[in-house]
């Protein structure tokens, strides 16, 4: 029994050491199959992370690089445009009416019909949005003929951010000014913050009207537009030019430019002629007075005899 139980346990204890080593193997082949199968998917993740970021960085930065400079920039377009047409009142008629139609306005408009010394004309000013500027001249060029075009940009961008600035340092010092208005214990601080409060409240509000106003000219451009005719009307000629009536009027014509020239003429001459009259009144004057010491009588001595006296005594002189 010894000698078999001897036997039997180097064979047990081999089996036994046999299934723990096969259990090992097994543990390490699916531990690193595992390992395998983590690591080749981690990085394929990561890739498509980085390839996902990578493109959501490409492309706001082309977003960033191409679009926001050029809707960053603020640019101001004015200008002049010069056109012939058959009809200037009717090409002006038309031309509002696309204005209107495309977004803008007309701001000033006046118009003159043709004359026998004058074309008819027709001036107008008008906004259109910046976008449309281009088309506005291409519909001018199918109302008549451009001869003259005059456009100019400016850049207004360096001016809108100073204004934004400027506007958000005020709308800060209105926040804390109305802030001391709530925390003041005093009437003296309340009042002193009231009115520093209303004085920042009104350039704040000047501040944003010129920004309106600046937004406003960027968003619609001014164009001053000039539509002519061909040339002047031809004179009309009368037709009966021998007859009493012609004569009659021709008469009534030149009489009224006679009394319209003598009234002028009477006009430029009546200071000259007052004075004149004065400076005669005066040498008339001075003429009579002299007229008259001249033919005064010098007076004779009278000789009266005394009574009870002969003639022959001396005379007495009063």
């Amino acid at each position: 029994m010894t000698t078999l139980s001897r036997r039997l346990r180097p064979s047990a204890l081999t089996w036994a050491s046999a299934a723990m080593l096969v259990g090992l193997l097994l543990a390490g082949c699916s531990a690193s199959a595992d390992d395998a199968a983590d690591g080749g998917a981690a990085p394929a993740a990561v890739d498509a992370g980085s390839d996902s970021a990578a493109d959501e960085s490409g492309g706001k930065a082309d977003d960033d690089g191409s679009s926001s400079p050029n809707e960053a920039r603020l640019v101001v377009q004015t200008g002049s445009v010069w056109v012939e047409a058959d009809d200037p009142l009717a090409a002006a008629r038309e031309l509002a009416t696309y204005v209107e139609r495309s977004g803008g306005r007309v701001d000033a408009r006046s118009e003159s019909a043709a004359s026998a010394d004058a074309v008819a004309t027709a001036s107008l000013t008008i906004r259109v949005p910046a976008a449309k500027v281009s088309a506005t001249i291409q519909e001018l060029g199918e109302l008549g003929r451009v001869s003259n075009v005059d456009l100019r940009a400016e850049d207004v961008t360096d001016a809108a951010q100073d204004l934004d600035a400027r506007i958000h340092a005020l709308e800060l010092s209105v926040a804390r000014m109305e802030a001391l208005m709530t925390s003041a214990t005093t009437t003296k601080d309340l009042l002193d913050a009231e009115a520093a409060l209303s004085s920042r409240q009104g350039d704040l509000e000047s501040l944003r009207s010129q920004r309106a106003r600046l937004q406003g000219q960027v968003s619609l451009s001014t164009i001053d537009v000039t539509v002519s005719g061909p040339g002047t009307l031809p004179v009309e000629t009368a037709e009966s030019s021998g007859t009493f009536l012609s004569g009659l009027e021709a008469g009534w014509d030149a009489l009224v430019s006679t009394i319209s020239v003598t009234m002028v003429v009477l006009g430029a001459m009546l200071p000259w002629l007052v004075v004149v009259g004065l400076l005669g009144l005066v040498v008339l004057a001075v003429r009579r007075r002299r007229r008259t010491v001249a033919t005064t009588p010098e007076r004779e001595p009278v000789t009266v005899a005394a009574p009870g006296t002969g003639g022959d005594e001396a005379p007495h002189q009063d």
